[in-house]
């Protein structure tokens, strides 16, 4: 049975039928037309997951409510996957991997998921707005490095944009709808991004890769949902071909430890 995400799963045309608008369709190589114009994949796809963002239900998250988290590591090791739960006023947590009885832990401290929701909170809409306001971060935010040991100045503020939109997707039943839709209206205004129909995530579910060339044979992906667009992981392919990701299998606010949505 598939995971619910706090929200409900609204209706949309197929991603394939929106690669098709404006008749050209984004493959996965990064392909740009003969006249070097940007194909319309990615702007057309994204559009469709903000347009279903947009239309998605806002909610109230109280304080003494979880967020829950079912997450898999692909790290080249035999990581197991765990489930965790956190209260939003940061007072109490909850881990319980594969196999293993549920573990009530104390107090997150300052990083706890409230401020992770009063932080999305105040982000703007607006993707302009957001991007200038990811590019001037003076932190770092990924959900998983993307060029070690550092990025090419070139392209250094767009993999904040990149990095920090992902860093935020995880905790997508918290972040109000409109932000959500800002975030796919930043992502396909980076130069670097494309749409990879039927993209694999690093734990082997198929969806839609928004894919960040970072040059040099390292590309990043953000898998979608083929569904409804909601965030399912990312992975990062490294020059020689070697992968690691990071998988959400489920997610979203409940009332206390142990239950799922």
């Amino acid at each position: 049975m598939r995971q619910r995400y706090g929200r409900n799963r609204p209706w949309w045309p197929s991603p394939a039928c929106a690669t098709q608008t404006g008749g050209a369709t984004q493959t996965g190589d990064g392909a740009r037309t003969g006249d070097g114009a940007r194909p319309s994949g990615a702007v057309t796809v994204l559009e469709q997951a903000a347009l279903v963002a947009d239309r998605s239900p806002a909610r109230k998250i109280r304080p003494d409510q979880w967020f829950y988290l079912k997450e898999s590591q692909h790290m080249g090791g035999n990581l197991p996957t765990f489930e965790s739960w956190d209260r939003m006023d940061g007072k109490m947590s909850a881990v319980k991997e594969e196999g293993s009885e549920l573990k009530l832990g104390r107090e997150k401290g300052p990083t706890h998921v409230g401020r992770t929701q009063r932080e999305v909170e105040a982000l703007p809409s607006d993707p302009d707005t957001l991007l200038a306001h990811f590019r001037g971060l003076d932190r770092e935010l990924y959900p998983l490095s993307i060029c070690r040991p550092a990025c090419r100045p070139e392209i250094a503020d767009d993999v904040k944009v990149f990095g920090a939109i992902g860093w935020y997707m995880k905790y997508g039943p918290m972040i109000p709808p409109d932000t959500v839709a800002g975030m796919y209206r930043a992502l396909a205004k980076l130069p670097q991004v494309s749409i990879e129909e039927g993209a694999t995530a690093a734990d082997g579910r198929t969806g839609i890769g928004v894919v960040f060339d970072a040059g040099d044979g390292i590309k990043a992906y953000y898998i979608l949902d083929p569904d409804d667009y909601h965030y399912m992981g990312v992975k990062v392919v490294n020059a020689d071909g070697g992968t690691m990701g990071l998988s959400v299998l489920g997610s979203g606010i409940v009332d206390k430890a142990g239950d799922v949505p």
